[in-house]
């Protein structure tokens, strides 16, 4: 009986969070992710947190984060040596905080704007058109991933071929027009 009332509040409280989140919403959609949680830590509903950001402190320099458009979620970190570590408000059980291991977060394009004006950001990369030194056309990046050495840019052309985003081959990018320039030969 202890836990069918246990089992009820619970419901009640996931209620109210969602109907407080539904009033939020964000008056513009476009979202970056900035991490994702990890597994729990502890017994009090914290959870690991992985950062996407470089370095992964910059994190930190954030304030509002959001799980999707329209739904905020208020978060604490916290560095604890290496690792980041998350606290979700009203999470208090390890539970609870089990539903949201893998969920990435993100913030606004205008809170990453405000933060750093020069920097240049995976989603301004997709879709731009990659010409070598050459002025070739390599074709189109699709994707970009990070295998620890450095990020990489997918490009689809005639062939797909991997370019690494090194000063040694990443020469330019004009935001204003999509394209980037880099010292590599069409394979």
């Amino acid at each position: 009986q202890q836990r069918k009332l246990q089992q009820r509040k619970l419901q009640q409280r996931k209620l109210q969070q969602k109907k407080i989140l539904k009033k939020r919403k964000i008056s513009n959609p476009e979202l970056i992710p900035v991490g994702k949680f990890g597994k729990t830590h502890g017994l009090f509903g914290e959870l690991k947190f992985i950062s996407f950001c470089n370095p992964i402190d910059n994190i930190l320099l954030y304030k509002n984060f959001y799980l999707e458009p329209g739904k905020k979620i208020n978060i604490q970190i916290k560095s604890l040596g290496s690792s980041l570590i998350v606290k979700i408000d009203q999470i208090e059980k390890v539970n609870d905080a089990k539903s949201f291991i893998n969920k990435e977060i993100f913030i606004t394009e205008e809170e990453l704007k405000a933060i750093d004006k020069d920097s240049i950001y995976w989603k301004d990369l997709i879709g731009s058109e990659v010409i070598n030194q050459s002025n070739e056309s390599l074709g189109e990046v699709i994707k970009i991933e990070n295998h620890g050495a450095s990020d990489l840019l997918f490009v689809k052309g005639v062939t797909e071929q991997v370019v690494p985003v090194t000063d040694e081959f990443f020469k330019s990018f004009d935001l204003q027009n999509k394209i980037i320039i880099v010292e590599w030969e069409e394979i």
